[in-house]
């Protein structure tokens, strides 16, 4: 059980994919929503603060419907002083929600979307990402396949 988040104006939004079954623990989104938490915490003990206030988090699940993940963005900074947020998990949300954080001046950090064309900073300028995009992964292996003679592989690809 988390603590609940803190009285603060100031805040993250966190978009994380639909959880179908709340007790599977071993669901991604499961713990990319705690990591997300975890740092919001781990920012208070720093004593990191913005405009002298810690920051708080607010999160939204996501069901994959581009319009709901706007409408859950829309809520959440009518509520908070949005100064980030971290996600959404798929690409496609992604491209929606980008341009949206743009008009705000706030970034969008996203912890899983891989989309190349969301590597283009002149119609995405304040998203950002902390998995490589699809062609720098493809990329690498080409490499890894160059460089230990490989011939033949099985490749798992999920396209969202």
């Amino acid at each position: 059980i988390w603590p609940s988040s803190n009285s603060s104006k100031i805040g993250l939004l966190g978009l994380f994919h639909d959880i179908p079954d709340a007790a599977n623990i071993s669901h991604p989104s499961f713990h990319y929503q705690a990591m997300f938490k975890a740092a919001v915490l781990l920012s208070h003990r720093y004593n990191i603060t913005i405009d002298g206030e810690f920051l708080r988090w607010q999160v939204a699940e996501t069901t994959g419907g581009i319009i709901d993940v706007l409408s859950d963005a829309c809520r959440a900074v009518l509520n908070l002083n949005t100064v980030g947020i971290i996600g959404p998990e798929l690409s496609r949300e992604s491209q929606l929600v980008a341009p949206f954080g743009e008009k705000l001046g706030i970034p969008v950090i996203s912890y899983a979307s891989s989309d190349p064309d969301l590597s283009n900073k002149k119609i995405y300028p304040t998203f950002y990402r902390t998995v490589p995009s699809d062609d720098i992964a493809a990329s690498s292996l080409v490499k890894l396949f160059i460089r230990f003679n490989w011939t033949s592989c099985s490749i798992i690809y999920q396209k969202d």
